[in-house]
């Protein structure tokens, strides 16, 4: 079952992501919030593309928020993960922690649960 996150800084930047895929899809379909660098955007990029590409600007320069590079401090809570071991040799996890903010450039971003659930 597929969820959604909701991303908010303390600089006013606030963005939404599903994570995940449905019954039907979660074969080909795994998505997951990323940081795109081009656009200084969260966008919503599949991960199961051959090529991961922004999906407004079709930038390559895109980073997914479980890269350490983009976590300044872990949480000790689990907001959404999905078991991606089998396709892509990780599961990926978002925690209440503190992320790099693609507006401020400050890691002060925050993922909470989304209010989205799908098969």
């Amino acid at each position: 079952m597929g969820s959604s996150v909701n991303a908010l800084c303390e600089c006013g930047y606030q963005a939404s992501s599903l994570i995940g895929g449905g019954m039907a899809n979660f074969m080909e379909v795994c998505h997951f919030p990323f940081l795109c660098e081009q656009c200084r955007e969260i966008v919503e990029v599949n991960l199961l593309e051959k090529k991961l590409r922004c999906p407004k600007c079709s930038s390559k320069s895109v980073i997914p928020y479980d890269d350490k590079k983009l976590l300044g401090k872990a949480g000790k809570l689990e907001v959404a993960s999905w078991n991606m071991e089998e396709q892509l040799g990780r599961v990926l996890r978002l925690t209440d922690g503190k992320y790099l903010c693609p507006s401020c450039g400050e890691y002060k971003l925050s993922f909470a649960p989304g209010d989205i659930l799908w098969d």
